[in-house]
């Protein structure tokens, strides 16, 4: 499978600098193996995603391969290596929330809103992560987590449409469910 990078962005990387410099000082190789994973949620939690620019920063920082970053961004299913959307949904996909209808919900996403194999929908309203793991509020199945914040649950389809249609309207924004 061929790991398609994203065209470049214009990303300010001196904030990313200052923290690598503040608080990324490997000892050793083995130390700087072990901290690329937190210098890329450091650049996440800055930009949104990884940039190839705070890849690379973060590579030639911890004096590593470039290889080796992106091998780990695209293992963790945590890590966003395409900018993400106006708002951000994590879907559970675990065995309560699948039991209880998350499959519709998916097939909803591609059929009606477009849905591509990374999760973007076609309006650039939603960035969407169907996790195979668990929430951990199954008492909420069908649930997702939106913009990192929220929990919705009990999801449906009518409820998914109702809440794609409150984000694209900017209600979200309003009510402090997005970034």
């Amino acid at each position: 499978m061929e790991l398609k990078v994203p065209r470049r962005t214009t990303v300010d990387l001196e904030p990313l600098r200052r923290i690598l410099e503040e608080r990324y000082r490997p000892r050793d190789h083995q130390e700087a193996q072990e901290l690329i994973v937190s210098a890329c949620q450091e650049a996440q939690r800055l930009y949104g995603w990884v940039p190839p620019e705070a890849a690379e920063a973060i590579a030639e920082h911890l004096g590593v391969t470039i290889n080796r970053v992106y091998g780990l961004l695209t293992f963790y299913a945590d890590f966003r290596t395409r900018p993400p959307q106006r708002h951000f949904l994590w879907l559970c996909y675990g065995a309560a929330c699948y039991v209880a209808g998350a499959g519709r919900l998916v097939e909803l996403l591609r059929e009606e809103y477009g849905m591509d194999e990374h999760g973007d929908t076609s309006d650039g309203t939603l960035s969407v992560h169907v996790f195979n793991g668990c929430l951990g509020v199954c008492d909420l199945a069908p649930a997702a987590q939106l913009d990192h914040r929220a929990y919705l649950g009990g999801l449906n389809v009518e409820g998914m449409r109702a809440l794609i249609e409150r984000l694209r309207s900017g209600a979200e924004e309003n009510n402090g469910g997005a970034h």
